[in-house]
């Protein structure tokens, strides 16, 4: 059979990757420059541009009305505080969930057009996505939140004020049901899934990604309004390590569920249960606390991680080489 001179030779096959999360980033386009448009559509185009326009008008009410000025150095936590800006905490909170709309349409655009895969890729190496494991995580991490706020009114009661009002109360904890999947589970399908696979098939590795992910966890939270309050130095472990350990127990789980579980139910509990005033979400919760305490924040959200990890290894029975393999 005659064969065309001008065709291209058929590509080499790939050797099968050690870990399937990263294997199963192998489908569909995966060229170097795909990555790059794409981070650029969902983090400039969904998230910083079109996700902002509800809170940019926002900003120009407040502004408008004296609340706040767009000149002010503090305008981001101000800005989403409901009594500095005069309006309804649930209103606040939708409007500061629209920008993780925005951003996981985007997401969803580029993986299936630009990359043209599955979406399910970018989120687990299975068939489907494993609720079982999703459950187990969501379900640990809640009993460690409820503990860890019984040991802190403890240790502290008049940091903690009682602000429960049913009505507005209800109103937050459907709407946190309703946008904080969205918002959670954004960070962890483009951070831990998209970015992840992007690097992890480029290195052929787990372990770059988990280093690179981890920080860009942190930087990204950079913006939220407590570090302006704390300082980067007391708030970047607060970050650093969430995002260290979740990209971990990506690479060791091969797929997103646990992360997805851990993180949203770590959101829901700040966003019903307690806040404090610094809090980049704001919404009618049952407590408020006065002031944070990051170092003892931290030591504890670091122990509490080591005990989710370990639960999950046995549970899960996860390989350690995983890792790095």
């Amino acid at each position: 059979m005659d064969t065309n001179p001008f065709d291209a030779p058929p590509p080499a096959p790939s050797e099968p990757l050690h870990n399937r999360f990263l294997e199963a980033g192998r489908e569909g386009k995966n060229e170097w420059w795909r990555y790059l448009i794409g981070i650029l559509i969902v983090f400039l185009a969904g998230y910083s541009i079109v996700g902002q326009i509800p809170l940019l008008a926002m900003a120009l009410y407040g502004h408008k009305q004296g609340y706040i000025s767009i000149y002010d150095e503090d305008i981001a936590s101000k800005l989403l505080n409901p009594r500095i800006m005069h309006l309804d905490p649930n209103l606040v909170f939708v409007v500061s969930m629209f920008i993780f709309v925005a951003a996981m349409f985007a997401l969803w655009i580029t993986v299936r057009f630009l990359h043209k895969k599955r979406f399910l890729s970018i989120i687990t190496s299975g068939p489907r996505i494993r609720w079982n494991r999703f459950l187990l995580s969501a379900g640990i991490w809640l009993i460690l939140s409820a503990a860890g706020l019984y040991v802190s009114m403890q240790m502290d009661p008049d940091n903690f004020v009682f602000v429960f009002n049913p009505v507005p109360f209800f109103i937050t904890v459907i709407l946190a049901l309703l946008l904080l999947p969205i918002q959670t589970w954004w960070e962890e399908f483009f951070i831990r899934g998209y970015i992840f696979q992007g690097i992890g098939l480029a290195t052929k590795t787990p372990a770059i990604p988990i280093l690179i992910t981890a920080t860009l966890f942190g930087i990204v939270h950079m913006m939220n309004p407590e570090v302006a309050k704390y300082g980067v130095a007391s708030m970047l472990p607060a970050y650093l390590a969430p995002g260290l350990f979740l990209a971990m127990m990506v690479a060791l789980d091969e797929g997103l569920e646990s992360a997805m579980g851990m993180h949203l139910v770590n959101n829901l509990f700040g966003t019903v249960a307690v806040t404090s005033s610094s809090s980049a979400i704001q919404a009618n919760t049952i407590w408020v606390a006065k002031e944070m305490d990051p170092a003892t924040d931290n030591i504890g959200l670091i122990g509490s991680f080591l005990i989710l990890m370990l639960i999950l290894g046995i549970v899960n029975k996860w390989d350690i080489k995983k890792l790095y393999r």
